[in-house]
């Protein structure tokens, strides 16, 4: 079978290099110059830059990472942290610690008052996920819409599992209120934690979702040389070396349903037949791709998902000198009220990571998120540019927080809005992230991997199970299931 998948972020080289490891042809067709989408990278002179935060999770031995890059005889650079970082909450400074004993009392140590209802509460999510963890482990696909996405799920399925049943649909707000946590300083916390993985804080998050959001730390934190571009590396190296094909600066811009199969269309009106079309791009790009009955059908079926709000970043990459970096973490939350999302998240190149720069400086990439609608006129430079002015102070001074001897001292401050996201990773209008995982959002409400069209699957961010490198490679593994694929 001749398949071409449309883009070459994590989700969609997945999907290709396993699909081409089992036998299938395969091309992939990717609008930029480099690999990885929103884990992608840059370079600029003698520095690289990470487009993204650069923290790895999936890449411990079972993870989700180590079991698809075994299978395609592949490694990616890391080094496990025990520390896995530093969030500085407004007057305290808590350390994420991989070790969940530890991290426990460290809560326990800086939120003093409810300890005995963190120590509850925490305990009751890590409980559920534990709970979870034979689904989570066979790969569960959801919504159901076939047999063998029923079957995988049954399979997984244990006794056990219908205790926590009644919490399919509850908010984790309720289960914060239920421990006396809602409106405290912890519940702050547990929003930026959320917000970052799941694109919804504490009110609204689902709370099996967030049992796994706030477990996945403990399961192995890593930090990958260079960045994440390189697992996006790894597996284009596989699909090349199986005899697969991968193509940069390739912008599909029309899928079209024919006799033989699809016709894909490039911007240079390059034509291409293939029998079935994987597309790792956002629903959104997809359905723009389509036309005539095949698009009517499409956005029927995604109609819900298509309607859904999603958050932006802005993104801010600095170069620091290499003495206010020393004992400083390599990760870093920092709060503050100048943010609306409340937070930024700093991530910081390692002093022997010659990828990055082989300066005695470091690199670090600083983003948060931003509410779109503020966004809306963007596309007039003059507002543009306003706005990209007063974010750059914003995330400047969570630098000075995260950085307290920098004095402002850099060769490169690059600010990356919106726009950038829409111009280098053609993401609709810069949104990135997904949609918000609340609990009518997520699960049995994400959207599938299957579409409703001959052939024709979706996979990314914006499907089951949503954001991340993690959940974007599960997408792409579900597809690569569907055809015949076994890991």
């Amino acid at each position: 079978m001749r398949i071409g998948v449309i883009g070459g972020g994590i989700a969609g080289l997945t999907a290709a290099a396993l699909a081409q490891r089992s036998g299938h042809e395969v091309i992939v067709y990717e609008a930029s110059r480099e690999w990885g989408g929103c884990a992608g990278k840059f370079e600029r002179g003698e520095y690289l830059f990470p487009a993204g935060a650069t923290l790895g999770m999936g890449f411990e031995q079972g993870g989700l990472h180590d079991r698809v890059l075994r299978h395609l005889e592949e490694t990616v650079p890391v080094r496990p942290l025990q520390e896995v970082m530093a969030v500085h909450l407004f007057d305290r400074t808590v350390v994420y610690d991989q070790d969940r004993d530890r991290f426990l009392r460290e809560l326990e140590t800086k939120f003093p008052i409810e300890a005995n209802q963190i120590r509850a509460f925490m305990k009751e999510m890590w409980r559920d996920f534990e709970t979870l963890r034979p689904l989570f482990e066979r790969l569960l696909a959801l919504p159901f819409r076939t047999l063998q996405d029923v079957l995988v799920a049954v399979e997984g399925f244990r006794p056990n599992m219908v205790a926590i049943a009644p919490k399919l649909y509850r908010p984790l707000q309720k289960t914060l209120a239920r421990h006396h946590l809602n409106g405290t300083v912890f519940e702050q916390f547990i929003d930026g934690i959320l917000l970052d993985s799941l694109q919804t804080g504490a009110k609204d998050a689902s709370h099996l979702l967030a049992s796994v959001a706030l477990s996945i730390y403990h399961e192995g934190a890593f930090y990958v040389e260079g960045g994440l571009y390189q697992l996006a590396h790894a597996l284009e190296r596989a699909l090349r070396r199986d005899g697969g094909k991968a193509l940069l600066g390739r912008h599909i811009t029309s899928v079209k349903r024919v006799s033989d199969g699809w016709m894909l269309t490039d911007r240079r009106g390059r034509l291409d037949i293939v029998d079935t079309v994987v597309s790792a791009i956002p629903l959104e790009a997809t359905s723009q791709l389509l036309d005539g009955h095949d698009a009517e059908t499409f956005t029927r079926q995604y109609r819900r998902h298509l309607r859904r709000s999603q958050w932006g970043t802005f993104s801010l990459y600095v170069t620091l000198p290499e003495h206010v970096c020393l004992d400083r973490p390599l990760f870093q939350q920092v709060y503050t009220k100048h943010l609306p999302s409340g937070h930024a998240f700093l991530s910081m190149s390692a002093g022997d990571d010659m990828l990055r720069t082989e300066k005695p400086e470091r690199t670090v990439t600083v983003s948060t998120h931003v509410d779109l609608s503020e966004w809306i006129d963007w596309k007039q430079r003059v507002v543009y540019e306003k706005l990209e002015h007063e974010w750059t102070e914003r995330l400047i001074e969570a630098v000075r927080i995260g950085f307290p001897d920098w004095t402002g001292q850099a060769n490169i401050v690059l600010p990356g809005g919106p726009g950038a996201w829409v111009k280098y990773t053609k993401r609709p209008n810069g949104a990135v992230g997904g949609y918000a995982q609340t609990p009518g959002q997520a699960l049995f409400h994400a959207a599938s991997y299957r579409t409703d069209l001959p052939h024709l699957f979706v996979c990314g961010d914006t499907v089951f199970p949503g954001a991340g490198t993690i959940g974007a490679m599960t997408s792409g593994l579900h597809v690569a299931r569907a055809l015949g694929v076994t890991l």
